[in-house]
This record gives structure tokens, sequence and C-alpha cells, in this order.
């Protein structure tokens, strides 16, 4: 089998098992940004990002011109992503082929396409799918640099561009690849090294300083405490999956036993090299950071070093393995113990504190005549903004209702969010043109729960009434009564008709 035909096989099967079922989870609040921030013109999309986001533009101006061909949908939203992680896979792949030997390779990329940080990458329409292919692009680059020819460091400088302007954490990665480079690499490498690195900053100097500007937006991330050992040893690589993670650390100490007592090749010791700080130094620097100021770490955050984890683990398997079926049998093992995390990562529900703007949306679509009215209750407790951010999520809300709640798009705000109108304004405007309105509302609860993040987040869901609210009110006052309601899951559909 040719050199790349093992990397491009290993990769069309983690687009596959990444696509599958990706459509199923409804989506959530950061996906409804990406959206808002995608379906707009060009200049509103630079409008928005001066000011909001800029981590994440590159991402959605990708998005904005596939939206422009295909539509939004959750499944042509999340996409992308699974298509990105293909190429990260095979990237993966010749990575571990080329350092350690094909056995290496193949795990290192089957392990990629079942690692449970990379099964969530997939059914997420953010930057982060993105930013793991990236990575391992930038790391396949930096071994060809090293053992082939030099001209190897031209696309590497180019990715460090990409990668940091995909996901500005990606920078940390430069940090790693300084050390291995100085450890393995020949003298001419360290000054190559040294011109990529600084050509590839240089270039996205303007691009830093922005994101800097905007790290208001990470404010609300809470500050670390002793739940972070949990997230950096699970979370952040196996979301969902701890055994997984412990018979990860088995495996790679085990074969760190095995390699110190008989040698490794100058393969292998590259790949160590460039593994083993690939995976800890970029979550050292950002926890380090977070240690001096406020907290910037969050496990999403360093999605990155996912090509890392696998190469060092993939080795691992290897290593300890002398037949093709002991490996086949180590990596069945890893993949049962992901498999509940990537069932869990497409139920419907699925995203944080069991988001359902799609099932709502969908159910919204189903029932309602087409030109009812539609409005949101503009409170939720577990809302950073409000219902809302549903109709930003799915456009498609807006070709079958009236939306007569809306006070400005997001897109003539240059902002992320729309508005709503406030209740009087709300009720007039119903008043003047609607038989039949729809309102999304918070769900009507009696006592507050909590569900815990792994972002070491609280998601409260704080007791609530749609009758006791000054949108009720309003609407009654105008008219209005409530002839049914429909729970979905966080959400609930009223509909209400003009009785006056």
């Amino acid at each position: 089998m040719r050199t790349w035909a093992l990397p491009l096989l290993i990769g069309g099967v983690a687009v596959l098992v990444g696509a599958a079922f990706s459509w199923v989870p409804s989506f959530w609040w950061d996906e409804a940004a990406t959206i808002s921030a995608a379906n707009r013109p060009l200049s509103g999309w630079a409008a928005l990002h001066a000011d909001y986001d800029a981590v994440h533009a590159l991402h959605n101006l990708i998005l904005h011109g596939w939206f422009s061909l295909v539509g939004i949908s959750e499944f042509t939203a999340r996409i992308p992503g699974a298509i990105a992680l293909g190429a990260g896979t095979a990237a993966v792949t010749a990575t571990g082929q080329r350092l350690a030997g094909r056995g290496a390779g193949v795990a290192a990329g089957l392990l990629f396409v079942v690692l449970p940080r990379v099964t969530w990458a997939a059914t997420e329409a953010r930057s982060y799918a993105f930013t793991i292919a990236c990575a391992a692009l930038l790391t396949l680059c930096l071994v060809l640099a090293l053992t082939r020819r030099p001209v190897w460091w031209v696309p590497y400088t180019l990715l460090v561009v990409v990668s940091t302007l995909m996901f500005v954490y990606s920078a940390t990665l430069l940090a790693a690849h300084a050390l291995t480079v100085l450890v393995v690499g020949r003298r001419r490498d360290r000054w190559r090294f040294v011109a990529a690195a600084v050509v590839g900053f240089a270039a996205t100097t303007p691009f830093l300083l922005l994101t800097y500007s905007q790290v208001r937006q990470v404010s609300w991330i809470p500050p670390l405490d002793a739940t972070v050992v949990y997230t950096v040893l699970v979370d952040q690589w196996f979301p969902g999956a701890p055994w997984t993670a412990l018979l990860s650390y088995v495996l790679v100490v085990a074969a760190a036993v095995v390699a110190a007592r008989r040698g490794v090749t100058p393969g292998e010791r590259l790949l160590l090299w460039l593994a083993v700080p690939g995976c800890t130094v970029p979550v050292a620097v950002i926890l380090a950071r977070s240690l001096g100021s406020d907290n910037m770490y969050l496990d999403r955050y360093v999605s990155f070093t996912v090509p890392s984890v696998v190469l060092l683990v993939g080795w691992a398997v290897t290593r300890l393995t002398t037949r093709w079926w002991s490996t086949a049998i180590l990596l069945v093992c890893l993949a049962a113990t992901a498999l509940p995390a990537y069932f869990a990562q497409r139920q419907p529900f699925a995203k944080a504190g069991g988001m359902d703007y799609s099932a709502t949306a969908d159910r919204l679509i189903d029932i309602a005549e087409p030109g009812d009215c539609l409005a949101f209750e503009p409170a939720a407790s577990w809302n950073p903004t409000s219902p809302r951010s549903l109709a930003d999520a799915r456009p498609d809300l807006a070709e079958h209702l009236d939306d007569v709640g809306l006070q400005r798009s997001a897109a003539d705000r240059d902002d992320l969010w729309s508005l709503d109108l406030p209740p009087h304004e709300l009720a007039a405007a119903a008043a003047g043109r609607c038989e039949v309105l729809w309102v999304v509302a918070d769900r009507d609860r009696t006592v507050e729960t909590r569900v815990r993040n792994s972002t070491n987040e609280w998601t409260r869901f704080e007791p609530y009434r749609f009758t006791d609210t000054e949108t009720y009110r309003q609407l009654e006052a105008a008219g209005f009564t409530i002839v049914d309601r429909e729970p979905v899951h966080l959400l609930q559909l009223i509909r209400m008709v003009q009785t006056q």
C-alpha cells in the first residue's frame, strides 16, 4: 500500500464516524453564536468580529461561504468539522507511520477516530475540529521538515499562521515545538524553526492584539480550583470516558517502562519528544497564565493537543504488543471504553445542560400554521442571553412564522444576538396583527436544580412560571389567552389566541 493510501483510508473512516448521527443533538448556545456570526453579509461579519468573537472569525468566515452554498441545518453546520477531522486523522496516521512504523501510525489514527474529544468536536459547529486538524497538519509538517527536506518549513510557517487565526490558543503549540527542535533538531533546524516562528508571529500580531482586546469574553470562566485536576486528566481529552483515560495512562506508563529498559529507535525518540511536549506544554502555559490572572482555561480550549495525545498512546499500544492481533485487542478495548461517550454525544439533548434549540424549532414548525406570530419570553436562568438565541440558530423559523417579538436583529446590531421587544411593546405589536401567537418560554418548574459542567460552572434552572411574567401580564391585558402548552425539554411552547 502506498505511503499516503493508509492515512487517507483511515481519514475517510474518521469522517464517517464523526459525521454519523452528528445531526441528532439539538443546537445550543455556542453553536447559535456560530450561525449568527456566519449568517450575515461579509461587511457585517467584519464589523461583528472587530468587537466580538474574533477568536472564531476564520471558522465563521468558512461557514459563511459554506452556508451560502448548502443552507443551514444541524448536519450542514457540523459536517465541515467532520471533514476537517478526517484531514487531521490522515496527518496523525502519516506522522506515526513515518516515525515509528505502520503499526504505530494505524494505532494513532484509529485512536484519533474514537477519542471522545474528537468525536465530540465532530458534533460541535465551532472551530475546535478545525483547530485539531490544523495542529495535526502542523505537527506533520514539522516532522517532514526535520526528517526530509527543508522546503517543508514553508508550509509549516503557513500553518503557524492558519492555526493561530483558527484559534489563538493554538499559538502555544509553538512553545512545545520549540522544545522538540531544541532537543532533537540540528543547529540549522533550530534557526529555521526560529525563522518560521518569527514570521508566523509577525503575520498574526494584529490578530493577536485584536483577540487580546476582547479578553473580556472569557471573564465568565470560573476560577481554577481542585476540580481542575480531574478536568485536565479526563475531561480535556476523554470527556465522558474516564475508563478510556485510565487505560490510556496505564498503557503510556507501561510502555515508558519497557522503553527505558530496551531503548528506542531514533524515530521513536523524535515521536516522544514531539508528543509529550505537545500534550503538556500548551496546557501548562495556559494554566500558568490562569493562575497568575483571570482563568482562561477550559477543557475544550486545548483540543488542539489531541494529535499529540493519540501519537503517544498509539506508540504505547504498539510498543507493548508484538503481534497484530494483540495490537487489535488493545485498540478494541480502548474503543469499547469510549463507546458510551460516543453514544451520549449523539443524543437529542446532549449539549450543555440539555439545551433543546433544534427540538423546539422543529416542533414549532410542525405544529404552527404558516403566518402564525412568534415571540420569545426574554428570561431564562440557564441562558446567558435569552431564548431568542434559538431563532439565531434556526433562521428557518422566520420563513414560517411572523416574528412579531423581534426588536433588532443581530446583524443590524453588529452583535451576536438579536433583541426582543419589551413586553409592553410586544403586546401592542401582537394586538395589531396576530390572531395566533406562539411564545417560546422557559419551562415551568417549581424547584431549583443545578447541573455541573466540565468547565466547573453550574448551570442553574431556577423556579419559573410563565403566568407570573410581565410578558404574560401584558399579553393578557392585550386580549391574548393561553389555549395550549407543550414542554419540549428546557423550553416550552405556549399557544395564545386573541379573544378580545
